[in-house]
């Protein structure tokens, strides 16, 4: 959503209390609000966007909404987020496939987001994307590549544990002073700034100097994850090879809809150099176009604990 982490490398830094975080680049929300694209993000129990914006009853809408709209009632925005229900303080039933959840609650979930708009008006100009936040183990024989930003070390110019951010200007300006980096109240000594440390003893000589040479940096890519192009346009039978993020949506949406023609806007180096998918799909001809989509039931034995 930010095509960086702003120097936070762990997701047990708490949100930062009524505002969310504030990245010096903004946001792919922050993104289309300047360039006037149409978004919200869909939800059941917690908007993904809630890390950046704790209010945004503009954007926020309900999951009936989207299948609503997706099904011909009102229209669609140019861009969408559907969030599966994260089981967040026990609201409602979980479905985003998370252990120890039953999986076919979560694929029913999907199948329901997808077969709205398959069976839809507008299929015929969509994009579905399909993805994990993990991998869903602990090994991958494949070895992660480097990241694609022109070779810089980190996305943006902040390191590890040197998070900056927008929260507090100019103090929050400055490395290490960003936002919730080195508080975190619901388990203390487990934050950013002491996890860089950890990580590279030398960095702790100097906390908000120059970043070592020697540590690692937000330079390098993880294992892979599954990703799916459910379309009109997704080329049949076709497994991409090309190597790609999490940061390549924000750069498929950048090219899309933000394209002014001579620059493309972007958020840092890393969705700027990110490959945008765009090899998958083949927008002249809709070769998926009456392709049947099944329908997945929910289980009918639920293994939930």
């Amino acid at each position: 959503m930010a095509a960086t982490s702003f120097g936070h490398l762990t997701t047990s830094d708490t949100f930062p209390p009524g505002t969310g975080y504030k990245p010096l680049t903004g946001t792919i929300f922050d993104l289309l609000d300047a360039n006037g694209v149409t978004w919200a993000d869909y939800f059941q129990d917690f908007p993904q966007n809630f890390s950046f914006r704790t209010t945004d009853v503009v954007h926020d809408l309900p999951l009936t909404l989207f299948l609503a709209q997706a099904s011909g009632v009102g229209t669609l925005p140019q861009v969408s987020f559907v969030d599966p229900n994260f089981g967040v303080a026990g609201i409602a039933a979980e479905n985003d496939e998370h252990p120890p959840t039953d999986i076919q609650r979560g694929q029913a979930y999907a199948s329901t987001v997808i077969n709205a708009v398959r069976n839809g008006p507008h299929w015929k100009d969509s994009v579905i994307f399909i993805l994990y936040d993990e991998h869903g183990g602990f090994y991958d024989h494949a070895r992660p590549p480097r990241a694609y930003q022109a070779g810089a070390r980190t996305p943006d110019g902040i390191f590890p544990g040197q998070c900056t951010d927008l929260s507090n200007p100019p103090a929050s300006q400055q490395p290490g002073q960003g936002a919730e980096c080195s508080t975190n109240f619901l388990s203390p000594g487990d934050n950013s700034v002491a996890d860089a440390e950890a990580l590279c003893p030398e960095l702790a000589n100097d906390p908000t100097g120059p970043y070592p040479k020697r540590c690692a940096s937000f330079d390098q890519l993880g294992v892979r994850i599954p990703l799916i192009a459910v379309s009109p346009f997704s080329k049949p039978s076709y497994v991409s090879h090309a190597k790609g993020d999490h940061t390549s949506l924000l750069a498929l949406i950048e090219r899309r809809f933000l394209n002014s023609g001579t620059t493309t806007a972007h958020l840092t180096k890393r969705d700027q150099y990110a490959n945008d998918l765009e090899e998958m799909f083949d927008f002249d001809h809709s070769p998926s176009l009456n392709t049947a989509v099944g329908v997945a039931l929910p289980p009918a034995d639920d293994c939930t604990p």
